[in-house]
């Protein structure tokens, strides 16, 4: 085997996502979630996917074998993991730890049936269920026939209104509590949920489709005023005999009526013809009276506090376990090397006795990082040998200003204390004034300047 990692790029891996997670499923056998669950999340208004260059692949060859990568809310992560493969079981869960969104403790590991191998990573980790439920599937080899109720009609998705559906979103998925559908035309740069946002997760998909969408499978239900009252979206996917309803809802001034009953009748209907053999629900009890049985067994984990008594230190020494959130920050300070480069480098080098890197974390992420190691050839102006060196120091714009430099700095300073050292030493680029400022700052002195050459032979 030949195992690689690649991290996601939004602009051109929607289909290398798509392909692995349609190869790989078997919603009985720990394959996770769906192909759709993911475009879907991707494509909408309501997910941040500000983050989604930490999403990563692993590869044998060229070929996925693993994806470890979020949705909503970011620090909720997500394993999906070819058979054969669950060897990378802690590989991965490392990753998800030590790179992946957590902002103050609040990552969650979301597991499904069939992912006792990455559970079992997960608990070693010191992770423990929180929570668990039913994601339920309606098998075809049943039948599901709810009449739409009078006084209702049918709309064709290619003649949707995209302002009637995002109005019916707002009050279906219980925002009109928060205020009117009103404002929906407005600049809108909030972090709220807001009639903008909503109208925005419309038309978007409606204009610009996600690539595997099927939006002519959708079902809307208008009343007799021609206002939309219920929605059910339809990803089908031929590759899995999989109907993926997504989203369901119905106003609140319509409930209890039997429209959303009609709406999944229809799509079983419609995609049993297509050759579907079940579709997805969800946990709510609504979906076990229609007849919805077992279907995806949700797991999150989450990780236990810290005894008190044991608080980190701040800076701290990066252990193995930290060479993937280490990379993250030297790609930002040396963007000309990719991460897997980094990536593969920090492994090497925080296995080595003669090398340290330390770590500052601002709310349990780290902000800024520190490299030294031992220099046992000649180092410019020194007079003893080891000298230790400062390869590299990075604080994000965030943190700056703020004496975390300085500190990355003594941490480093006191480790080649440790290792014997009299005498500490770093370099620059004869151009960079910050960084020249900054070693002053901090007590160096300027030992030389020079020109270095080189040739091809």
């Amino acid at each position: 085997m030949n195992i690689t990692t690649k991290q996601f790029q939004i602009l051109t891996d929607a289909d290398l996502v798509w392909d692995f997670l349609t190869d790989i499923y078997d919603r009985k056998n720990g394959s996770g979630v769906a192909a759709p669950f993911f475009e879907y999340a991707l494509q909408s208004s309501w997910m941040d996917r500000s983050y989604c260059y930490l999403d990563r692949f692993w590869l044998d060859g060229d070929r996925v074998v693993a994806f470890v990568f979020y949705e909503a809310p970011v620090t909720d992560i997500f394993f999906s993991v070819r058979r054969g493969y669950e060897f990378l079981a802690d590989g991965l869960v490392d990753y998800a730890v030590s790179a992946m969104p957590d902002f103050g403790g609040r990552q969650r590991l979301v597991l499904f049936n069939g992912q006792e191998y990455l559970k079992a990573a997960a608990a070693k980790r010191g992770f423990v269920l929180t929570e668990e439920y039913e994601d339920r599937h309606f098998d075809f080899r049943n039948e599901l026939n709810h009449p739409l109720p009078e006084g209702y009609h049918f709309v064709d998705p290619k003649d949707a209104d995209g302002l009637k559906l995002a109005k019916l979103l707002w009050y279906g998925f219980g925002h009109g509590e928060e205020g009117p559908f009103e404002g929906w035309d407005r600049e809108d740069d909030s972090f709220e949920w807001t009639p903008a946002k909503s109208y925005k997760g419309v038309i978007g998909p409606m204009t610009a489709p996600a690539p595997h969408s099927t939006h002519e499978y959708d079902v809307i239900i208008a009343d007799e005023n021609g206002e939309y009252v219920c929605f059910s979206g339809m990803w089908w996917v031929p590759e899995n005999k999989l109907a993926y309803m997504e989203p369901l809802c119905t106003h609140p001034d319509h409930r209890r009526k039997g429209l959303a009953a009609a709406a999944l009748s229809r799509h079983y209907h419609r995609m049993k013809a297509l050759g579907a053999t079940h579709m997805t629900g969800g946990g709510d009890p609504f979906y076990e009276k229609l007849g919805y049985g077992k279907g995806l067994h949700w797991t999150k984990w989450k990780r236990e506090e810290k005894q008190a008594e044991a608080p980190l230190t701040n800076p701290c020494r990066a252990g193995s376990e930290d060479a993937a959130e280490v990379a993250l920050l030297a790609c930002e300070l040396w963007p000309e090397h990719s991460l897997e480069e980094m990536t593969e480098e920090f492994a090497s080098l925080l296995a080595r006795k003669d090398a340290a890197v330390f770590l500052y974390r601002e709310q349990d992420k780290a902000a800024g990082f520190a490299q030294c190691q031992l220099r046992h050839d000649y180092v410019e102006g020194t007079q003893t040998s080891p000298v230790g060196y400062l390869e590299g120091i990075y604080v994000r714009e965030s943190a700056r200003r703020q004496g975390v430099a300085r500190k990355l700095l003594l941490a480093c300073e006191s480790w080649a204390k440790a290792q014997g050292c009299a005498e500490f030493a770093s370099d620059c680029e004869l151009d960079n004034t910050e960084s020249q400022r900054f070693h002053r700052s901090v007590g160096f002195e300027e030992a030389n300047r020079i020109v270095a050459y080189v040739k091809k032979l």
